[in-house]
């Protein structure tokens, strides 16, 4: 139902106005577009001062599309003429409804295939939701926690969908690493003999490292960061260093949320 609003100063007739919008229930982001009506202009309309209740305001006859990012109920107003005395207000006109976010995160157990995922975003209590997971190669499930055992050491493409009773929806994909435990040798022999010459350590492509390597004393001689990282025995100028222990510490540049290859330890160098 349209309503007619007829605005007066004393006894004479300033305008017969009103607005219109397109929707007034949706998800987040939810787009209205608002509408000025006039149905007989008698005064000149000089301007225009529209509140759309989110904080949001215009000064257009028709404003453009007001976009409502967080859920909730929003009362907009429209004011012409500065007259706000005769201010149109639409009481609970917009209602929002949040749409949840399809964030997760995921960790591993004392299994290397077994991870957990755990749906991150907040939920409302007076809302339903239905999750939906698809794992590749394992299949799906639906709850908002779930532990999943994968087939092998690989990497799977995992999406989560998030929906709720009013017809929100939200999806996200990410790609999971399942890792296997990163390997550290204790000792190596950089003599030139090509046998075991190198400290060699390795994510296999997972994720990018960085290693540092410490004297007893706790001077840093020698770091270096990628995928594979392989060390002669001697400082970043290129000088040997003398046979000893050293001291190493191995962390992911990025990703490995269960801190995997988060490492550290003693190196025995022998010449």
């Amino acid at each position: 139902m349209t309503i007619i609003f007829l605005c007066t100063a004393g006894n004479t007739v300033l305008a017969q106005y009103d607005f219109d919008v397109n929707v007034t229930e949706g998800c987040t982001p939810l787009e209205v577009k608002y509408t000025f009506i006039s149905y007989a202009t008698i005064d000149t309309i000089e301007n225009y001062y529209w509140d759309f209740g989110d904080g949001h305001t215009s000064n257009l006859q028709d404003p453009d599309t007001v976009v409502y990012y967080n859920g909730g109920i929003y009362s907009p107003a429209l004011v012409l003429n500065n007259r706000t005395d005769l201010m149109i207000v639409k009481s609970d006109l917009i209602t929002a409804h949040r749409t949840v976010q399809a964030d997760f995160r995921y960790f591993d157990t004392v299994s290397y295939y077994t991870y957990v995922f755990e749906h991150t975003d907040i939920l409302d209590n007076a809302v339903t939701y239905d999750f939906l997971w698809d794992f590749e190669d394992v299949g799906l499930r639906t709850g908002q926690r779930e532990i999943v055992t994968f087939p092998r050491i690989d990497s799977f493409e995992v999406v989560l969908t998030v929906s709720d009773n009013f017809g929100c929806t939200s999806t996200v994909s990410k790609l999971v690493i399942i890792l296997e435990d990163i390997q550290v040798q204790n000792v190596f022999t950089p003599n030139g003999d090509n046998i075991n010459d190198f400290f060699f350590v390795s994510s296999n492509g997972s994720y990018p490292l960085n290693l540092k390597i410490f004297t007893r004393t706790g001077v840093l001689v020698y770091e270096n960061e990628g995928f594979t990282i392989t060390w002669d025995g001697r400082t970043a100028s290129g000088q040997e260093l003398k046979s000893g222990v050293y001291f190493y510490v191995l962390k992911a540049l990025s990703g490995d949320p269960s801190d995997r290859y988060s490492k550290s330890g003693a190196l025995y160098l022998y010449r």
